[in-house]
């Protein structure tokens, strides 16, 4: 209407004059590693991270935002791809896979594509400890009561090509749901599966020459099924996106 401002000058004159705003964009990416504070250091494991990019800036006038999220990621990539489904030592200039020092060689390595970027946070997906807990029956996955755990591990598939990404030595937080009509002690023979798995290279376990997620549910069926006759599903998560579900058939 005649002599009322519009929606553009309303917005210049309110928003606009606001300090600048942050960004966070996150990015999951499964490495392998050797870790110094590991009880045996030469011991090859991995873990799935969760990386925060902190980008800070002032609102753009034309576009209405920061930096364009898909600019962030596509910046992102080069740093992101020697991350990714790697060896963390293998990086160049790392001196150890602590997150303090991960987190900083991502920090000046992304800098210097991403003037912007204000901070970044980093962390292990994964709890590295055994801390099972128990889960009632999910519809939506079709799992009956359970017991939950995870173990820290890394793998390859050898038996993929080589352009595969899998190929290469990575790593995951690996979550595991056992369920059975039974789940009276079943804690401690599940702790038994965490400390032949945990912080491993599955590839060096016999029966796990060839590591996928349904070898490993297999697998953990066959070690559970030694001794106990009433496991009704095994389900093995790499990521939260991926899984798979053995039910003994």
């Amino acid at each position: 209407m005649p002599g009322q401002p519009s929606f553009k000058s309303l917005f210049l004159g309110t928003i606009w004059v606001m300090s600048t705003l942050d960004l966070v964009k996150t990015f999951q990416f499964e490495a392998a590693q050797h870790s110094p504070y590991a009880d045996d250091p030469a011991r090859l494991h991995g873990h799935s991270y969760t990386l925060d990019l902190v980008v800070e800036g002032p609102l753009d006038s034309e576009m209405g935002w920061v930096m364009d999220y898909a600019d962030i990621s596509k910046a992102f990539a080069p740093i992101y791809n020697q991350l990714d489904h790697q060896t963390l030592n293998d990086l160049d200039g790392i001196t150890d896979t602590s997150l303090p020092t991960l987190r900083n060689w991502i920090f000046e390595h992304t800098k210097a594509r991403i003037p912007m970027l204000k901070d970044v946070h980093v962390e292990i997906s994964g709890s590295c400890a055994f801390a099972p807990q128990s889960l009632n029956a999910d519809a939506r996955t079709q799992l009956p009561d359970r017991i939950r755990f995870g173990f820290e591990a890394a793998h390859a598939l050898n038996q993929l090509p080589q352009d595969h990404k899998c190929h290469t030595m990575h790593g995951h937080s690996f979550l595991v749901d056992v369920a059975a009509s039974d789940l009276t002690s079943l804690k401690s023979d599940l702790k038994k599966l965490y400390d032949r798995l945990d912080h491993r290279c599955l590839n060096d376990i016999d029966g796990l020459e060839t590591p996928t997620s349904e070898v490993l549910a297999i697998w953990i069926w066959n070690s559970l099924a030694e001794t106990r006759s009433n496991l009704t599903a095994v389900m093995v998560a790499e990521t939260c996106t991926a899984r798979c579900i053995y039910h003994g058939q």
